[in-house]
């Protein structure tokens, strides 16, 4: 009785624990799950390549430039980012030095031009002085020859002679000044009226002027910085005409040519989408002057749409075929330098080699060693 009094107890407990099981406590070991291959179609269709890089918004026309003398900053008229004319002056140099050697300059000037312009004034008088005698000469002359007696008696032949070379000699006088002021002269104020041109033209240099109408992109002079002649310190854009440049490396090079199409947006922020062109490329890939790539706008986009320096997207169709095999990229396998898909065939599953094309946005042409419409098992 006290053994079937303990059985009926171990019994009772046992019921308890199974009860607990069956409502739905997880059994001691999990029961293992098989995961499931993904299953794919050889479909026939189009495959486009297209590469993405990254670029920024330049003008197409830009002109640097800087003071055409040396000297120190006085002032600054613009700031950059400021809208300028062609001619407007944009900054001043110090010419305080300039203008003193120029009231130097003029004064000397001033002289030798008093010198000359003396000189001059008295060769013309004393041209008319020598006029005059030779004509007085001429007429002393005329009047012996017409007294003299026939024939002329040794003084009349003596008076008729002395009156020629006096006569004669007026005539040397008179082409003595045809030659003028003294050379000399004439270079001192050909001289002095090149040094106040040339401090003249200084003085004018020492102003910073706009080359063309555009935007002011780069603008570093301060007032009282020092300044080099021609150093360039300031760009001015024609925003009217945007283009994207950017650096690439030969790999990627090595996919361009000039005039593919392209898609263009920014980078970061939502927005229209323009088309483009490859413009041009860095030697020796293309014709390009410098060492970017120019992609242009097909049309202009609208202005104020961009700054200089926006960083945008471009996205090159490099390649595209219509009506070939494809997968998934993602249902090729490689192994030891092999490229094979798993192919399902009545319940067999077989490993066949392939020959690959062209790949993008995620699809690989299949040039050998598989069928349209096949099944394949992916990885």
């Amino acid at each position: 009785m006290l053994f079937a009094a303990l059985l009926l107890t171990g019994c009772a407990s046992q019921a308890t624990f199974g009860d607990a099981i069956t409502q739905g406590e997880p059994t001691s070991i999990p029961t293992p799950v098989v995961p499931s291959k993904p299953v794919y179609q050889v479909e026939r269709g189009k495959i486009v390549y297209e590469r993405r890089f990254f670029g920024r918004i330049a003008p197409v026309v830009t002109e640097e430039f800087g003071f055409l003398i040396d000297g120190r900053v006085l002032e600054t008229y613009v700031d950059a980012g400021v809208d300028v004319a062609e001619g407007e002056v944009l900054a001043q140099l110090n010419t305080a030095a300039l203008e003193n050697q120029l009231l130097a300059a003029e004064e000397e000037l001033a002289i030798a031009t008093s010198i000359f312009e003396s000189a001059d004034n008295q060769a013309r008088f004393d041209s008319r002085r020598a006029t005059l005698n030779r004509q007085m000469a001429q007429l002393r002359l005329d009047h012996a020859i017409k007294n003299a007696a026939n024939p002329p008696t040794g003084a009349d032949e003596l008076n008729i002679s002395l009156l020629t070379i006096q006569r004669d000699l007026v005539q040397v006088a008179i082409d003595e000044l045809s030659d003028g002021v003294d050379p000399q002269l004439r270079f001192d104020v050909a001289r002095a009226q090149k040094r106040v041109d040339e401090i003249s033209a200084a003085i004018a240099n020492a102003a910073l002027v706009a080359p063309m109408t555009g935007r002011l992109i780069y603008f570093t002079p301060d007032p009282g910085e020092p300044m080099i002649a021609y150093e360039p310190i300031a760009v001015v854009a024609d925003l009217s005409v945007l283009e994207i440049t950017d650096e690439m490396n030969a790999e990627d090079l090595n996919e361009l040519a000039e005039g593919m199409p392209l898609s263009i947006k920014r980078a970061s922020l939502p927005g229209n989408v323009y088309s483009g062109t490859i413009a041009s490329l860095p030697a020796p890939y293309g014709l390009a002057t410098d060492d970017y790539v120019h992609v242009a706008f097909d049309e202009q986009p609208p202005a104020d749409e961009f700054k200089v320096g926006d960083r945008m997207n471009f996205t090159v169709l490099i390649e595209e075929r219509d009506d070939v095999l494809w997968l998934p990229s993602s249902a090729i396998r490689q192994f030891s330098g092999r490229n094979f898909i798993v192919v399902q065939n009545e319940g067999v599953q077989q490993r066949v080699d392939v020959r690959l094309g062209l790949e993008g946005d995620g699809r690989v042409e299949i040039l050998e060693g598989a069928e349209e419409n096949q099944t394949v098992i992916g990885p």
